[in-house]
């Protein structure tokens, strides 16, 4: 039986993403341990169940991780506007793994 590629979204990719993302800044500069966006991971797999492959677009996720991030960090105005280039960023890696035109990656 043939596996579908892209594979959908899975826990652990999605984590390594977003920590390495570090939207907030809370590994690289104040040393938070790797699980500090565990629940904005399980939020946003959430969000992804059900979307398809050809779902998962910048334009498609950046409303999804801007509505965790203005939740789960209470963040209006300016300071959501400020996170938008690392939330962009973010969008852009998850489209780049896991979207319509995602290669098989190596994980080193």
């Amino acid at each position: 039986m043939a596996v579908p590629w892209p594979p959908p979204p899975d826990r652990e990719s999605l984590r390594d993403l977003l920590r390495e993302a570090d939207v907030e800044d809370f590994i690289a500069a104040h040393g938070a341990p790797a699980d500090e966006y565990d629940t904005e991971v399980d939020v946003l797999l959430s969000a992804l169940t059900g979307l398809t492959t050809a779902d998962l677009t910048t334009a498609t996720l950046a409303p999804i991780l801007n509505g965790i991030w203005q939740t789960h960090f209470n963040l209006q105005g300016d300071e959501l506007e400020l996170r938008q280039p690392a939330l962009h960023s973010l969008a852009d890696q998850i489209v780049h793994f896991f979207g319509p035109e995602a290669e098989p990656q190596v994980r080193s």
